[in-house]
């Protein structure tokens, strides 16, 4: 199914790519997969499978992750995989990175979903808020603008579900709260995953 690469032919987050594809060429995978195809915020969660309670899980994140990047390795690492559901987490990149906004971050979602949809065509995608964190609080609404503009998509999408997970990162003065986040203030600590994982697992379809 994998192969370790030899060379991926770019330099877009490509330390990562590497190591990704070279686990992957070396792994046991599942007949059924779920596909966590993201960002960073899935690349550092290594007790994914154990905390969301599925062997099924395929951890795809690589760090700096965005829709244009995840649609550039989309060859290399999701088509091979098959999955039976993907679960997207890109957007905080494409905004603060990049320098999109949420609206042209959307654009680039609604490519990578019909991409999605095109390979995969008996697939159910599930699309995670794109959360918040203190560094990044400048984009805030863009930030909104995208989360807003996916939640109104996946209404009109049966094969789609948007899942809110923010909620419980945030305080009552509605910025989020620095005691589930790293030092970066960007990426989640353990508690900030005990917060998704709490989420992800009551969403109806999702693990089994």
């Amino acid at each position: 199914m994998y192969q370790a690469p030899v060379d991926i032919q770019t330099n877009r987050f490509e330390d990562d790519v590497t190591a990704l594809l070279t686990r992957l060429a070396r792994g046991d995978l599942p007949e059924r997969p779920i596909a966590f195809y993201g960002s960073s915020s899935f690349r550092l969660w290594p007790s994914m499978n154990r905390d969301l309670g599925s062997l099924d899980i395929v951890n795809l994140g690589f760090g700096g992750g965005t829709y244009l990047s995840g649609l550039h390795y989309f060859d290399q690492l999701l088509a091979p995989l098959n999955p039976e559901k993907v679960v997207l987490y890109f957007g905080e990149n494409d905004i603060a990175n990049d320098g999109l906004t949420g609206k042209s971050t959307f654009g680039n979602f609604l490519r990578l979903q019909e991409k999605i949809f095109k390979a995969f065509p008996a697939a159910k995608l599930f699309v995670l808020e794109t959360k918040q964190g203190p560094t990044r609080w400048m984009y805030a609404d863009e930030v909104d603008a995208l989360n807003a503009l996916q939640s109104d998509w996946c209404e009109t999408e049966d094969r789609a579900d948007f899942v809110a997970t923010s909620a419980g990162l945030i305080g009552e003065n509605g910025r989020p709260m620095g005691r589930y986040f790293i030092g970066d203030n960007i990426h989640l600590n353990a508690g900030g995953y005990a917060v998704w994982t709490e989420v992800l697992r009551k969403v109806p379809g999702l693990l089994r």
